[in-house]
């Protein structure tokens, strides 16, 4: 990893400033805890490229690129074009591609596909069953209630059928809960400004649906070597919690798109919590 020679002001604000934009679709170098093999550097540039040409509001090297990167079969490029395809950004708007695509991401190693693939389901009902028979393969500490049925899930149309069986309003309060955290756990990535002072550790997620409130607490930091340039500013920035603060920002940003996304339907249970907890490991 490598940094370019700047002041201490400029690296903060150039890698703060990029995470709005880059949120959702940014691969950085470092990510959450998730795929196996992290993406190589030829992976990197391909998206990387991408990005360059989103930026510049190219959308036909978009799509050449695009294609370019699915025909080598990128799990980060699947990612990327789904995004893209459910987002309208520069392809025709078109969620079964899009759904395809992360499903593909999935299977080639990316789990946000899947992720995202579940978000997109809860989203204003697109499919509420589908949400659900994906999200109770791996419940992740859904409310108890969410789990029913799940021994059917080998035949799907029992599935569907019991969910129709479920008391009044239980079916929207765990779509609203599935599409909340997964989309959270979709759009998690490394901020930028954590990857350029290294700075990584673990955080936990804590959700409570009733609020509609999500809490991040952070369970470990840890500094890592800065390599490249840099100045003492730098190092004083790092270790003074102005960065390690970015983070816990860039991670509540996200949490707050995933509430804004889904409205809250009336009668979630009270009780209901849910945690998920975030390693942010950094990839040579």
């Amino acid at each position: 990893m490598s940094l370019r020679k700047t002041t201490s002001a400029a690296r903060f604000k150039a890698t703060a400033t990029t995470l709005g934009l880059l949120a959702v679709l940014a691969v950085a170098p470092a990510a959450a805890a998730g795929r196996k093999e992290p993406a190589d550097k030829v992976e990197k540039q391909a998206v990387a490229g991408i990005h360059d040409a989103l930026r510049a509001g190219d959308c036909a090297l978009v799509a050449s690129r695009l294609n370019d990167g699915l025909k080598r079969k990128y799990p980060s490029v699947y990612l990327l074009a789904g995004t893209l395809y459910e987002q309208g950004l520069c392809l025709k708007r078109d969620w079964d591609r899009a759904a395809r695509l992360f499903e593909q991401a999935n299977d080639a190693g990316e789990p946000q596909g899947r992720h995202r693939m579940i978000a997109g389901l809860a989203e204003g009902g697109r499919d509420r069953a589908a949400a659900m028979y994906w999200a109770v393969e791996d419940p992740s500490g859904l409310p108890e209630e969410c789990l029913a049925g799940r021994d059917l899930r080998h035949e799907p149309e029992a599935y569907v059928a019991q969910l129709r069986r479920w008391p009044a309003g239980r079916l929207d309060a765990c779509v609203y809960v599935v599409g909340v955290a997964h989309a959270i756990s979709g759009e998690i990535e490394y901020p930028s400004v954590g990857t350029a002072y290294a700075v990584y550790g673990r955080y936990r997620m804590n959700f409570d649906p009733a609020t509609a409130t999500v809490e991040w607490e952070e369970l470990e930091l840890r500094l890592g070597t800065m390599t490249g340039a840099m100045s003492g500013d730098d190092v004083r920035d790092r270790d003074s919690g102005r960065v390690q603060q970015t983070l816990r920002n860039a991670l509540q940003e996200t949490s707050h798109r995933a509430l804004k996304r889904f409205a809250k339907p009336a009668g979630v249970p009270a009780e209901w919590r849910l945690q998920r907890d975030f390693a942010f490991n950094i990839h040579g």
